[in-house]
C-alpha cells in the first residue's frame, strides 16, 4: 500500500454491504460503485485547485482520474491523485513549498473535505443500489 494513502473503517457501510448481500446483490461490485462514487469529489476538487497554478499544463494533466479499484484479500483500494512520473511532481513543490517558494496547499484540504464527505457518498451510492434491488 502506498505510504501517502487514506485509510479508513466505515462500520456503518460494512452493515449496509451485509444487506446487500442478503438481498441478493454483488457486494464487491456495490463496494467498487461506492469508493468509486467518494474519489470523484476528491478528484474533482484537485483538478479546480491545480487549475490556479496552470503554467504548462503538465501537471493538471498528470492528474489521474479514478479507473480501477484493486482488491486485496476483502480490502479495495483505489489510486487517486497526480502520476509523479507523468508530470505530476511540481504538486509536491505546491503543496509543501520549497526554499524558494511558499507553500500554497490543495492536496490536504481537499484531502479532510473528502474525509468529512466520504462516508456519506459511499451510504449514498449503496442506498441507491439497495433500492435497485429491492423487488
Amino acid at each position: 500500500m502506498s505510504k501517502n494513502s487514506l485509510t479508513l473503517s466505515l462500520s456503518g457501510v460494512e452493515q449496509l454491504l451485509k444487506e446487500i448481500e442478503k438481498m441478493g446483490g454483488n457486494v464487491n461490485e456495490a463496494a467498487e460503485k461506492a469508493i468509486m462514487a467518494s474519489a470523484q469529489p476528491f478528484t474533482q476538487d484537485l483538478k479546480l485547485a491545480i487549475v490556479k497554478h496552470r503554467r504548462s499544463g503538465l501537471t493538471e494533466s498528470a492528474l489521474r482520474s479514478p479507473q480501477q479499484v484493486k482488491w486485496e484479500g476483502n480490502r479495495c483500494s483505489l489510486h487517486v491523485g497526480f502520476d509523479m512520473a507523468a508530470g505530476g511532481l511540481p504538486a509536491i513543490f505546491l503543496e509543501y513549498g520549497t526554499p524558494r517558494m511558499s507553500a500554497r496547499p490543495f492536496i490536504r484540504p481537499a484531502i479532510s473535505k473528502a474525509k468529512r464527505n466520504m462516508v456519506q457518498l459511499q451510504s449514498q451510492a449503496l442506498h441507491a443500489i439497495m433500492k435497485d434491488l429491492k423487488p
